[in-house]
């Protein structure tokens, strides 16, 4: 099976996200986007705005501050800070339950990508929110491949549980692996290239200067989550991070040092949007 016959197999049971969404993410390069025309597409889909209002007030982004509409939560924290609500919103609330898949698992692994590439973002001078939706869908197609191929992908999760490596594993037992598949939906959501080829390439880390940016990005925050939440101390961190990676970044070495206190909190802090 190839990935387009896995993608014809589960047709009509793989997440859709709502197309204000794809607009939002289309417009990371649009300078003249229409605020109040997005805004009013958002507040027109109850759910989606519920649980953008919901995400605003909590104590990450409202902190004491009542955010009771959209316009609100545009006024007082800005058109970019909504525009992330919103797609995460809308990306998380467009899965359903999945028999055996701890979904809130998922989810609460996929946040801690999207908020610590969003720093590493800010330390390479990249885009925050083009960062934080390539960490948010980093593993998006583990998501697919659950409603694809349940039974081969509950399988792989307990091989993986047992020391297998999860990529190998899934190319020997469906001959293609995560990033394949997390790439076409990104397509198929009309995504762009940029997302797209970052979920695709964020494991080829073997020569750092020749991939695209956000997939070495995600690469690094994917490396920093799990080592932090094994129990590595900041010192670990900042030892073990691969040099070359973050030189091919231009990420400064004392710029490093004084976030990693800030990338330890936000790669082990869950977002509270399911």
């Amino acid at each position: 099976m190839n990935v387009a016959e896995l993608f014809d197999k589960s047709a009509g049971r793989l997440p859709m996200v709502p197309k204000v969404v794809q607009e939002l993410i289309a417009s990371f390069q649009d300078q003249n986007v229409n605020i109040d025309d997005i805004t009013d597409k958002v507040t027109h889909d109850q759910v989606l705005s519920a649980r953008v209002l919901r995400l605003a007030n909590s104590a990450r982004f409202g902190g004491s501050r009542n955010i009771a509409s959209l316009n609100d939560a545009v006024l007082l924290l800005g058109f970019d800070n909504v525009r992330m609500l919103v797609i995460a919103s809308g990306i998380a609330g467009a899965t359903t339950a999945i028999p055996g898949f701890d979904m809130k698992e998922y989810w609460g692994r996929s946040f801690e990508m999207a908020n610590t590439s969003k720093v590493l973002a800010r330390l390479a001078k990249l885009d925050g929110q083009v960062a934080y939706t390539c960490g948010l869908l980093a593993n998006i197609g583990e998501l697919v491949l659950h409603v694809a191929e349940p039974e081969k992908a509950l399988r792989i999760d307990r091989l993986v549980e047992s020391g297998a490596e999860r990529l190998a594993t899934e190319r020997m037992l469906l001959g293609m692996d995560l990033t394949e598949v997390g790439a076409e939906l990104a397509r198929r959501w009309n995504f762009p290239d940029a997302i797209q080829q970052a979920i695709r390439e964020q494991h080829n880390l073997a020569d750092p200067e020749q991939l695209p940016p956000y997939a070495l990005l995600i690469g690094l925050a994917a490396y920093i989550v799990a080592g932090f939440n094994h129990g590595m101390s900041e010192q670990e961190m900042q030892d073990t991070l691969p040099q070359h990676g973050l030189a091919a970044l231009g990420v400064d070495e004392a710029e490093l040092e004084d976030a990693l206190p800030h990338l330890k909190e936000v790669s082990t802090t869950v977002d509270n949007l399911l």
